[in-house]
């Protein structure tokens, strides 16, 4: 048992004061290193999904009456009412769907304006 304790030979050292020292560099390099996961955790994922959030609560509460959106089932319709959490949507002649604010996937009304204005100027040079 006594083998076990001591030091190898050679050195002068006993194997608690050198294993103590290790032990310390140890724990400094395993903080270092949680420190760079959190930080790389932070950047990676944190902070996407803090923007992603924030571009959907402006999405949602710029919408309007007349917007054309795409629920996240793939439903596409006019907004034609809007209440405090959920949204209507007409989405063929008869057919009219109130859906949560959550189930919006996104809004099609900056794309067509888009389109609206580059045919107008298309039009516009003919």
């Amino acid at each position: 048992m006594n083998i076990l304790l001591n030091a190898p030979p050679g050195t002068t050292e006993s194997a608690p004061t050198a294993s103590a020292q290790a032990t310390g560099g140890s724990a400094f390099s395993f903080i270092f290193l949680l420190i760079i996961l959190f930080v790389m955790f932070y950047f990676l994922i944190i902070l996407p999904q803090r923007r992603r959030e924030k571009q959907f609560r402006e999405m949602v509460s710029s919408l309007k009456k007349g917007d054309t959106v795409i629920t996240v089932g793939g439903v596409v319709g006019k907004v034609i009412d809007i209440k405090k959490d959920t949204v209507k949507v007409k989405s063929a002649i008869a057919t009219e769907l109130e859906i949560t604010k959550r189930a919006i996937a996104s809004v099609l009304k900056e794309k067509q304006e888009t389109r609206a204005d580059s045919k107008n100027v298309q039009n516009k040079k003919d």
